[in-house]
């Protein structure tokens, strides 16, 4: 009973542990959701050309990607000098995760982006496809 006792403390501090994390993955989520959905809001227009903006932020996306793993590599190396090697590798990990999980919710969001377009673009071309046959038949 008394091992009980002792117990609960430790095992209510592990939950409290594992609860922070999860808010803090959850934060982390939600701010990556937020900067995909400012980034699709700052589009072009429907009237402009939606090519070059894709082409030039999936380059950014593409550039921070690559920058992301050479930080993580030079962290890794310096985690090898470490006396903590599994803790700092653990971080560097966790920092290059975070960074590609936000590209990852803006290169999903260009490609919402995309998708609306192309979509609204088909549908005008069928309307004005219609529009044209049956003005063509005669009444």
């Amino acid at each position: 009973m008394k091992r009980l006792l002792l117990c609960l403390p430790l095992a209510a501090a592990a939950l409290a542990a594992c609860s922070s994390e999860s808010i803090r993955q959850d934060g982390a989520q939600a701010a990556n959701l937020a900067a995909a959905q400012t980034l699709a809001a700052a589009a072009p227009p429907e009237g402009q050309p939606l090519a070059p903006w894709l082409a030039a932020e999936r380059k950014r996306i593409e550039a921070e990607r690559r920058a992301a793993g050479q930080r993580f590599e030079t962290a890794e190396k310096a985690c090898w000098q470490r006396f903590a090697v599994n803790a700092c590798l653990r971080q560097a990990r966790s920092d290059r995760r975070g960074t590609l999980d936000r590209l990852r919710q803006e290169d999903l969001a260009l490609n919402e982006v995309e998708r609306q377009r192309r979509t609204a673009a088909r549908l005008r071309e069928l309307e004005d496809k219609e529009n044209g046959s049956s003005q063509d038949s005669p009444k």
